[in-house]
């Protein structure tokens, strides 16, 4: 008696998780790029289970629906998605997307593709992760290295972004060290030169594990640099950077720049 009660209990988990198989997920799927297209904050977030966990593309964790319709409608602005490649494996949903934001065009990235995936239970999405593609992760990386290091001037953080024997392409003094203390030490001596250092990207390409960034540098020039001494005056110039990224780290650097311009000359005053 025991032995059939509990190959009952088996044959009802087995048709069970087959009906679960069985679900259309991916019209839910579908579902919700439409509410999010459609900017519908509401519909998308009914969508969701009360204790859903979401991972943005941006690596931030959100919790509750609550915590992720906010995050949703921070985004809104100008957000587009369009996905392709279903997947459904049990109550698993994947899928890449590629996105399209105002938040990511004022980043010069836009768009982003990411590789997404939805943990369902029942029709609500309990866990949802959208992680970005190799080429839209290096692009990310770089805006992260010049919003911490060239314009934030943090110089130890850049222990995070290079490894200590990346290989330097481009020609340096003799006895520059290698790797990130030659990074170090280029950032240590920059700064010293122009305090209000200022970088902005204008191009950011990428192709496989390589990333490409063009960027108007600007700032005023208060103390010695590259053997001249102080001018006083405010320049600004072309950089130009090409790295190899290997997990997020800079292992290869190819670099040119423009000579510095005082801005007034520049501005046609």
């Amino acid at each position: 008696m025991v032995k059939t009660i509990s190959g009952f209990f088996v044959a009802i988990l087995v048709l069970a998780g087959c009906a679960g198989g069985n679900r259309d997920l991916v019209s839910l799927g579908k579902q919700a790029d439409a509410f999010v297209n459609a900017h519908n904050i509401d519909g998308f977030a009914g969508l969701l289970a009360d204790d859903v966990v979401l991972k943005g593309p941006d690596g931030s964790m959100h919790r509750g629906k609550d915590s992720a319709k906010a995050w949703m409608a921070s985004m809104q602005s100008g957000f587009h998605v369009d996905s392709r490649g279903y997947q459904q494996s049990g109550d698993t949903l994947s899928w890449v997307s590629t996105v399209r934001s105002e938040s990511f065009a004022s980043m010069g990235i836009n768009p982003i593709r990411t590789n997404t995936m939805a943990v369902y239970a029942g029709d609500k999405i309990r866990y949802f992760e959208a992680d970005l593609d190799q080429e839209s992760a290096g692009k990310m990386r770089f805006l992260q290295f010049y919003g911490e290091v060239v314009n934030g001037g943090n110089i130890d953080a850049i222990d995070n972004y290079i490894t200590e024997d990346m290989i330097e392409h481009q020609p340096l003094p003799p006895g520059t060290p290698k790797g990130a203390a030659g990074v170090k030490a280029y950032f240590k001596m920059i700064r010293e030169a122009y305090p209000d250092l200022h970088g902005t990207p204008t191009m950011i390409l990428a192709d496989g594990d390589k990333v490409l960034i063009y960027a108007t540098w600007e700032g005023t020039n208060k103390g010695k640099f590259m053997g001249k001494p102080a001018s006083n005056k405010k320049v600004s110039w072309g950089v130009g950077d090409i790295i190899r990224l290997v997990n997020g780290k800079a292992v290869e650097h190819w670099g040119w720049g423009d000579a510095p311009v005082a801005v007034a000359e520049t501005s046609g005053k």
